[in-house]
């Protein structure tokens, strides 16, 4: 049986470890509803866009847009969505898994962009043909920081560099959260809606550009707000977990210190009743 000293090392040890976890919790949870609100004012925007470049992609031709411009698929670029560090679960490793699992099934060619700094040492993976990784992606994304992203990919795709965009990211369910992938580029013809006589100003063409980057942009920022939800849901509901089991922990040693301090004070007592006996004895 471990000494008292040692229980109570272990003892303090546990508490600390239980005090960052429950800072670290609430700093998920603050982050999380901050992100959230974020969220529920782009998802607006980004569905009115989407419904707007609908009216005008059924009457434009698709060659005149470098968005709309459809072409054969020989490079695939993948932009996958991980957080920027661990202690959040299962979160980066299996929206990782689901990356590898669509690139055995891909008959292109394909390279991958990876946005967090958690990749860091999955960067020299050849299996994922890393093309180039954003470190300085915040908790809370800024605009700025997507429109980076939102640019270079719009570039690789109008450059010929890639002939498909696939984001990969986890998202949150009803039931908890699980990997997805969206392709973003080429647009899809599902996107288009039937608007009735619309007068389009300055032409309609110009219209559909702006909006097929507006596209771009939101479909970007939206995804990369919808991965960092699951990102600080996945670390609050670790760190719910990690405290959960801290809490268990301190019962059990706090029950085996008492055990072994009543067991103590026991020998100690007999030892004394032993040497008060064999001193009458000897009288």
């Amino acid at each position: 049986m471990a000494s008292i000293y040692a229980i109570k090392a272990r003892i303090k040890g546990v508490e600390s470890t239980g005090k960052i976890t429950k800072t670290m919790k609430l700093v998920s949870t603050a982050k999380l509803h901050q992100t959230q609100i974020l969220l529920s004012r782009l998802e607006d925007f980004a569905e009115k866009c989407r419904r707007a470049l609908g009216l005008v992609l059924s009457d434009v031709d698709g060659e005149e847009c470098p968005l709309l411009k459809p072409r054969e698929i020989k490079k695939v670029c993948y932009v996958l969505f991980v957080g920027n560090r661990g202690l959040c679960g299962a979160y980066n490793w299996d929206v990782l898994r689901y990356l590898r699992s669509l690139l055995e099934k891909e008959q292109a060619e394909y390279f991958t962009l990876i946005c967090g700094r958690w990749s860091g040492e999955h960067r020299e993976d050849k299996t994922l043909k890393v093309a180039r990784c954003f470190d300085d992606i915040d908790d809370i994304p800024s605009q700025e920081q997507s429109q980076e992203l939102s640019k270079y990919i719009q570039e690789l795709y109008t450059g010929g560099q890639a002939d498909k965009v696939v984001l990969v990211y986890q998202r949150r369910e009803a039931m908890g959260q699980r990997p997805h992938s969206f392709q973003l580029l080429p647009l899809e013809s599902k996107e288009e809606e039937k608007g009735g006589d619309c007068i389009f100003e300055p032409d309609k063409l110009s219209i559909t550009n702006t909006l097929s980057r507006m596209y771009v942009d939101n479909n970007i920022a939206k995804i990369l707000l919808e991965a960092k939800v699951s990102e600080h849901f996945a670390r609050m509901t670790a760190m719910t977990n990690a405290i959960d089991n801290a809490d268990e922990l301190l019962h059990d040693l706090n029950l085996i210190l008492n055990r072994t301090r009543q067991a103590k004070i026991t020998t100690e007592i007999s030892e004394v009743v032993g040497g008060a006996n064999a001193l009458r004895n000897g009288e």
